[in-house]
């Protein structure tokens, strides 16, 4: 197996475990598991398994990001700003409404981070990212609407945390830019994970509003955490020493797709062609920012 096959192999297994999680997530809230709870257990224990990896890879190493102030500030304000906002507005917006809607109206967050570097360099967006919004917006519609444009098909909660989700996941591509240009990913990850863990603990403490432990609960705990988390996250990253980066974000798109597929046969959601449509259209938008960066 050649080098590029492994990292599209890589690339495809990352995006397809994250769907498979985010189903896995709304099975955990169906049995009766604490959102605020979910949220604080899963940081903590993904960032413990990540941080293990990363010291297995860099050993002690992973301490450099804490030898410099302004590192150590950065990773901060990663871990909250970017890692906890992401995975909490994530959470909620599956628990608003469904793992569906949540991955792909996170999705949107490509033609965010479009929208704020047109921002940030005074620059119109090219045509294609002008296109890719345009498409972004009427996928968002159609999905929220059912093609009604004057109701909600869902709840504004579920709207609402899902467009947060792709906010947060701005953040979290954005911030660790500089961080991860000198330091190990993996280890960057581990440690924001671990942090904002611990930062939302002081909130949502793991020992208050516990789950009833059962076998289900537990494996479905162990799936979300360690499998489609911390491993499917090694994973995506690994397949970036090996094709471009553009590549890997592409194939990101099944993360939505395998969430949808999975919702709708484990839970049964109302998934129309009007839905089918929005989520082609949101999803579209990676592959025409992928043709115009290989352009």
């Amino acid at each position: 197996m050649t080098n590029k096959t492994k990292g599209l192999f890589f690339a495809m297994m990352g995006p397809l475990l994250w769907g498979v999680n985010s189903v896995a997530v709304d099975l955990l809230f169906a049995r009766g598991v604490d959102a605020q709870w979910f949220a604080s257990f899963r940081l903590l224990l993904a960032g413990v398994v990540l941080l293990v990896v990363a010291y297995a890879r860099e050993e002690r190493a992973i301490f450099k990001p804490f030898a410099n102030g302004s590192d150590a500030a950065r990773l901060v304000v990663f871990a909250f700003l970017g890692m906890l906002f992401v995975q909490y507005t994530y959470i909620m917006a599956i628990k608003s409404g469904n793992a569906a809607t949540a991955t792909v109206l996170q999705f949107t967050n490509p033609i965010m981070i479009a929208i704020v570097i047109a921002f940030k360099t005074w620059q119109w967006p090219a045509r294609q990212d002008i296109l890719a919004i345009i498409m972004a917006i009427v996928g968002t519609v159609l999905i929220a609407t059912h093609g009604h444009i004057d109701q909600l098909a869902m709840s504004k909660s579920a709207l609402i945390w899902g467009l947060l989700a792709g906010v947060g996941a701005v953040f979290y591509t954005l911030l660790p830019k500089q961080l991860i240009q000198k330091f190990d990913a993996v280890t960057i990850s581990a440690w924001a994970m671990l942090i904002s863990g611990l930062g939302i603990n002081i909130s949502h403490p793991i020992w208050r509003q516990t789950p009833h432990w059962t076998l289900d609960t537990v494996a479905l705990l162990f799936f979300s955490i360690v499998i489609g988390t911390a491993i499917a996250y090694v994973v995506f990253i690994q397949s970036l020493a090996w094709i471009k980066p553009t590549t890997a974000s592409t194939l990101g798109a099944l993360e939505p797709l395998m969430g949808t597929i999975l919702s709708v046969v484990v839970f049964h959601i109302a998934f129309g062609i009007i839905d089918a449509l929005g989520a082609v259209l949101i999803m579209g938008t990676v592959f025409i920012q992928a043709m115009r960066r290989t352009r």
